[in-house]
């Protein structure tokens, strides 16, 4: 019964992205910049119409393919529909290190954007759909209206969240602890968007990314998640993930959802 059975692992493909209250739509069409921050503050319909007014553009990625983004002196913002990508920050003295991943439902570039000469690459680990949003067009609404003000700073607390307690992770933890936390993570994620309806979901990123995020070698990656196999914690296939036991996990690992979600307060 701890195997990823097909059904389950068809699951991850078709109905992780199952509809809830709160939650992001299973139709990937239906993930838009307004459905996204609908789940990180209360956003009116007059809210909601404005940001469906934002000009905004398809983009479609290969896997492996790379976007260098840089809108006048601000990083382009995309609002991630279909895939997985990663974000890199790129400089003149330093190089493209990875600096996060992101699944369906999530916004690249927030934060950057906010940020004159905070130019970024973003590399597609899978095939991608993104909608590149405006930047702008945000800006100016941001500060015209409340609801959409709030929501883009909940949106970018959660997320500098993630990565504190990503950080505190790697600083404190041996290295199975940081997989298993990093695992929780993605766990966690998926499951605040509502797009998970069970302990299975897809996770097509390589070891050679975890490492780079953990700052682990990808052969200590690969050694630490056979390790979390043999003590029956997760089954794992070539791209998804079953937790088998997360209270435990989140136990050896001190992962805390609340501090990533919860108790936001912005008046």
């Amino acid at each position: 019964m701890d195997k990823v059975t097909e059904e389950e692992y068809q699951q991850v493909e078709d109905k992780n992205r199952k509809s809830a209250h709160g939650s992001l739509s299973g139709d990937s069409s239906c993930i838009g910049l307004g459905e996204v921050l609908g789940l990180y503050g209360e956003l009116g319909g007059d809210a909601r119409e404005a940001l469906a007014n934002i000009r905004q553009k398809p983009v479609e990625l290969r896997r492996n393919q790379k976007v260098f983004s840089l809108c006048e002196g601000r990083a382009d913002i995309f609002v991630v529909k279909e895939g997985w990508a990663s974000l890199s920050h790129a400089t003149s003295t330093r190089g493209q290190d990875i600096c996060n991943v992101f699944m369906p439902g999530d916004i690249i570039g927030m934060r950057e954007s906010f940020f004159e000469s905070h130019d970024i690459v973003i590399l597609s680990l899978t095939n991608c759909k993104l909608e590149k949003v405006s930047v702008d067009d945000l800006h100016e609404l941001l500060k015209t209206n409340e609801e959409i003000r709030k929501a883009i700073t909940s949106y970018v607390m959660v997320n500098d969240n993630i990565t504190i307690e990503r950080l505190r992770s790697c600083t404190h933890h041996r290295s199975e602890e940081r997989v298993a936390h990093f695992l929780l993570e993605v766990y966690a994620r998926f499951n605040f968007k509502g797009l998970l309806t069970g302990n299975v979901f897809s996770f097509p990123v390589t070891q050679d990314v975890v490492g780079e995020l953990l700052g682990m070698t990808s052969v200590h990656v690969s050694r630490c998640m056979t390790a979390l196999e043999q003590k029956k914690l997760i089954r794992k296939t070539r791209s998804s993930i079953k937790l088998l036991k997360p209270e435990e996990m989140a136990r050896n690992t001190g992962f805390d959802r609340d501090f990533i979600y919860g108790h936001l307060c912005l008046g």
